[in-house]
């Protein structure tokens, strides 16, 4: 019964251990990725192509290419998707910045650090 007891202990500090680190590892870079600023995009600046951006920031680090033609943009692919990815989310920003043709819009609500990686990697792709 003794034993029992301490491989009960030792499993409740392992999972409590696990359940820390996950924690910990959701909410790092959460703060300083919600305050990140967007600065609008210049398209009549960029030439025919398809650019590619990257940002770099923990599990929100993503990689995108931005087709532009004719100074509009009218493609985006996200190449690596940030750690946990919301396809609705990343789907609804795409749908959002072709419409808007900027990253200066509103974030998702509830994925607002999400919704600013995904934009940032767009503004790096459009900087020239």
């Amino acid at each position: 019964m003794k034993n029992l007891l301490k491989v009960l202990a030792w499993m409740l500090l392992g999972v409590l251990v696990i359940g820390f680190s996950m924690v910990f590892y959701l909410s790092k870079d959460l703060n300083s990725t919600t305050k990140l600023t967007l600065e609008p995009i210049d398209l009549s600046v960029l030439a025919d192509g398809v650019y590619q951006g990257t940002f770099e920031h923990g599990r929100f680090s993503n990689q995108v290419k931005v087709t532009v033609q004719n100074q509009k943009i009218v493609a985006i692919e996200f190449t690596k998707m940030v750690d946990f990815d919301w396809p609705e989310v990343r789907e609804a920003l795409i749908r959002e910045v072709l419409a808007k043709q900027n990253v200066d819009i509103d974030t998702i609500s509830e994925a607002t650090a999400t919704s600013k990686a995904y934009l940032k990697s767009i503004e790096d792709a459009l900087r020239p």
